[in-house]
């Protein structure tokens, strides 16, 4: 059983259980771009899922798809030192898939998003290849390695999260200043998360000399300025009524008065678990289909885990 499942393990480098924020968020641009982020209305009306599949909205899944994976492996391939730290992510720095192969499957990957961004249309392909070079490149290494930088860090994740939203939305209509104006709520909601994903790092990225925000600014202003873009997502969704991010945000509320009051990581990682969930599932009500993807990656990873190291993975516990 344990031969057959490291074959998986070059599947499992390109961390899957963080495309569903990047699957969701592009979701949510495609439906947005037809109107169905007023979704209680459309219920009210009748319209329970209004929206209509096309090739170009899988072709873009696919590159988009493609370029995470092939992003998300380089960044392991950058901080194997800070992961053995934080004892995650041991694919690389326990010598399970080697770094020269994993160079080649983020090539690999790489290549083919734009490869598959072709047959769609030119700014998801422009969307596309900018996401590759922001979360592969300028992420990751020198002279940029925003990653290591608070404000770079902070760039990096608010881009990556817009430009999700962006390739949905051109995979179902043209760009347009209410693109633009639409994507407000959604990118202050990711980037409220984003502050929060990087909490319980903060010992080993210290310790491995990369500056990310909570190593330089600590704890509280890390959080404080979670639920500041957590506040200021909600209220631009109220503005522009915006049904979509108002129930999400609805939903996330406990989870975010909570971290208000107790500051610490494993609230921090709960609410960070929670909007995840809860956006995703919203996207779900537009994209029924997308349940049961999540379900069987989510079972099917907790199996891999389970079965080749023995590890609870995933699961929303605070850790």
């Amino acid at each position: 059983m344990n031969e057959r499942l490291r074959l998986l393990d070059y599947f499992f480098l390109t961390r899957p259980m963080l495309f569903f924020p990047g699957w969701a968020t592009l979701l949510a641009g495609y439906a947005a771009a037809g109107g169905a982020h007023q979704f209680v209305s459309a219920f009210r009306l009748g319209r329970f899922f209004p929206i209509v599949y096309s090739a170009d909205l899988f072709l873009s899944l696919a590159a988009f798809t493609a370029a995470m994976g092939g992003s998300f492996v380089l960044n392991q391939l950058c901080d194997i030192h800070s992961d053995k730290i934080n004892n995650k992510l041991f694919l690389l720095g326990e010598g399970f898939v080697s770094i020269r192969r994993g160079y080649m499957e983020s090539a690999v990957l790489l290549v083919l998003s734009i490869a598959v961004a072709v047959f769609v249309n030119v700014g998801v392909l422009a969307a596309v290849a900018l996401f590759s070079l922001i979360t592969g490149y300028i992420y990751n290494f020198e002279p940029f390695a925003c990653k290591n930088r608070p404000i770079g860090g902070l760039f990096a994740n608010l881009t990556m999260g817009w430009l999700a939203f962006i390739i949905g939305w051109l995979a179902a209509a043209p760009a347009s200043k209410y693109m633009l104006i639409v994507s407000l709520p959604y990118l202050f909601f990711n980037l409220s998360l984003y502050f929060l994903t990087t909490l319980p790092d903060t010992t080993g990225d210290a310790t491995s000399g990369k500056m990310t925000f909570p190593v330089k600014y600590g704890k509280n202003k890390t959080i404080n300025l979670c639920l500041f873009f957590f506040l200021l997502a909600f209220i631009i969704s109220l503005w522009h009524k915006n049904e979509f991010m108002l129930v999400v945000s609805f939903l996330t509320v406990p989870f975010m008065l909570r971290l208000h009051r107790k500051k610490d990581v494993p609230s921090a990682v709960i609410a960070v678990k929670a909007g995840i969930s809860f956006f995703a599932l919203a996207v779900c009500l537009n994209f029924p289909a997308f349940i049961v993807l999540m379900a069987v990656i989510f079972f099917f990873t907790r199996y891999y885990y389970k079965n080749r190291f023995g590890y609870d993975y995933p699961n929303f516990r605070g850790r």
